[in-house]
């Protein structure tokens, strides 16, 4: 599934391959118009002819500005991403292209269908209407420390809570445990503001380095415990602690026991 930094990475990608070209013509190939939230009869009156000014994002939602007004709203579910493309032969598993006058398409391509493409106001709004955090890179560290402290409930399962912060998913809340040396089961309560400040530090450099890197999942920097997150695997600094599968708030969580003990 997409992340915040594979999502960051897409949108520098839209960035070079969509801005202010003027839209000639869209394709819809979702016989079944899952992905679709907004009808494709709407999205032609909101699309064609206009250009696209600027881009922003929220966690892992991408938002293109439209110079007619509005905002396009990309979400990549879990097998979701973009192509620029100039052939007739269309990308395998694409679902919707923007046609450009200059002759380039901008495909979205998603195997599962499970994300969505719609007109938004503006982010901001998509943002307040769907109970969303501030993006993780932009949250102030007394927010987040304030957002967890004293809640009763396993600190894995705070972090992926978007409602405070968007955009730590399943392996960034395990990395981020990971380096930190914390239990994925302790409660948000018994953790120190010094220690929820130094998972916040953690997650947002982690994060930091991944865009910086070009990461996308199952092509991770090395040093990352993300390549050692599956059962009995061995990570280096830990030879004698093979690596434990637990379900956390019902998502599969992977911890160094040696390192992450339950205090």
């Amino acid at each position: 599934m997409p992340e915040l930094p594979e999502v960051e990475i897409m949108r520098q990608y839209f960035e070079k391959a969509a801005m202010h070209k003027t839209i000639s013509a869209l394709e819809f190939h979702d016989p079944l118009f899952k992905v679709f939230k907004t009808s494709p009869e709407d999205l032609e009156q909101a699309l064609i002819g206009q250009e696209f000014l600027k881009t922003e994002r929220i966690g892992k939602y991408l938002f293109a500005q439209i110079s007619g007004g509005n905002w396009l709203h990309l979400h990549f579910g879990m097998t979701g991403d973009l192509e620029l493309f100039r052939h007739n032969e269309l990308p395998k598993y694409t679902r919707f292209v923007i046609q450009f006058e200059d002759g380039d398409k901008l495909a979205y391509r998603d195997l599962r269908k499970f994300g969505v493409i719609e007109i938004v106001e503006s982010p901001e709004a998509f943002r307040l209407s769907s109970n969303l955090g501030k993006d993780l890179l932009s949250i102030a560290k007394e927010d987040f420390i304030q957002s967890i402290s004293n809640r009763k409930i396993a600190i894995k399962t705070a972090l992926l809570d978007q409602k405070h912060y968007a955009g730590i998913g399943n392996w960034i809340a395990d990395e981020v445990l990971f380096n930190c040396g914390v239990h994925p089961n302790i409660s948000c309560q018994n953790l120190s503001e010094a220690k929820l400040e130094e998972l916040l530090l953690d997650a947002q450099n982690v994060v930091r380095e991944a865009i910086q890197k070009d990461t996308h999942y199952g092509d991770f920097p090395a040093h990352f415990f993300v390549n050692y997150r599956k059962e009995k695997a061995i990570h280096p600094d830990h030879p004698n602690s093979p690596v434990e599968r637990l379900v956390v708030g019902g998502r599969g969580t992977f911890i160094v026991p040696e390192k992450q003990k339950l205090q």
